[in-house]
């Protein structure tokens, strides 16, 4: 297991929240992270980190995840 870290952000009205957390590769800790930011932050930016390397950032827009049902866009470190 490696430890994967989910970072958001202080903007201002919402202060800066790290939520650290174990997967088994890349792959799973993106999945997590995307169901994290969901649950703790919805339609917040969200960057994923391996350590001290930025792995992606991850944005939700509350308005094409209610079209959609899920959130698909990240962007890669």
């Amino acid at each position: 297991m490696n430890i994967y870290t989910l970072k958001f952000p202080d903007e201002g009205n919402v202060g800066a929240l790290r939520f650290d957390f174990d997967a088994e590769d890349a792959a799973d800790a993106l999945v997590t992270a995307h169901r994290k930011a969901d649950e703790l932050r919805s339609g917040r930016a969200a960057e994923l980190w391996q350590g001290t390397r930025r792995l992606c950032a991850i944005r939700r827009s509350a308005a094409s995840a209610a079209e959609h049902g899920q959130s698909a866009r990240f962007q890669l470190a």
